[in-house]
């Protein structure tokens, strides 16, 4: 229903059946910059696809977990990491570090399969300051494999997580993003208060990096979630 894949393959000029997972393999592999231009340039048919399932399918399962919500900030473009084998994602670390809000919600989807046992896969710790680290997606577990069709999400901007070098065969591609409760979107002043230390939230100060969507409720009393503005 959401052709996340297919739509991300035509934006950054690839045919629709290319397997993302053999990227290395051939000379788009060594010119990633040059994928992630095409992306830039012909976002159109990726970002539709994308703010539909964000809005079909994540925004209705955070506002499932709160109560009386009806309004949801999300990242109006994913991050989106290709990782070939040998290569280096990012070190530990919480999205705060960054000057993401701390009450957003990171959500993850696997693009390509992620095998090798747990060498390709996204660490994260239980809670704050733990270090309990354990895979976000299990491979060595059916129920829980990261495979395309699976989505997970985690206290992202508090949690410390990280990926471990890519020492598969194959390349991983993965993208995430984070999503924010209305009534916490306001709570957290741009400039970090007066205190010292205090988290500034970046960014928010970044016009179009959130969009906001609303319930809607129509005549026979069913539910949508209808984005504002452009």
């Amino acid at each position: 229903d959401f052709p996340l894949v297919a739509s991300l393959l035509e934006s950054i000029g690839l045919d629709v059946d290319f397997d993302l997972s053999k990227l290395h393999q051939t000379d788009h592999g060594v010119k990633k910059d040059v994928l992630f231009r095409n992306l830039t340039q012909n976002y159109h048919p990726f970002q539709a696809a994308f703010d539909s399932f964000v809005r079909k399918v994540c925004v209705p399962h955070m506002a499932s977990k709160l109560e009386d919500c009806n309004e949801i900030y999300y990242q109006s473009f994913p991050c989106l990491r290709m990782i070939l084998p040998d290569e280096f994602s990012i070190g530990p670390h919480a999205d705060v570090a960054y000057g993401h809000h701390p009450c957003s919600v990171n959500y993850y989807i696997p693009v390509t399969k992620q095998t090798g046992g747990t060498s390709s896969s996204l660490f994260l710790e239980s809670r704050p300051g733990s270090e309990d680290w354990h895979p976000l997606f299990d491979p060595t577990n059916n129920n829980n494999a990261a495979v395309y069709g699976f989505v997970r999400h985690f206290a992202g901007a508090i949690c410390a997580h990280w990926t471990p070098v890519n020492k598969t065969t194959q390349t991983r591609v993965s993208m995430d993003f984070r999503l924010i409760a209305g009534r916490m979107f306001q709570q957290l002043g741009l400039d970090g208060g007066k205190l010292e230390g205090g988290q500034r939230d970046v960014y928010r100060e970044r016009e179009g990096y959130y969009h906001k969507c609303c319930r809607v409720e129509d005549e026979d009393g069913n539910n949508s979630w209808e984005r504002e503005g452009p």
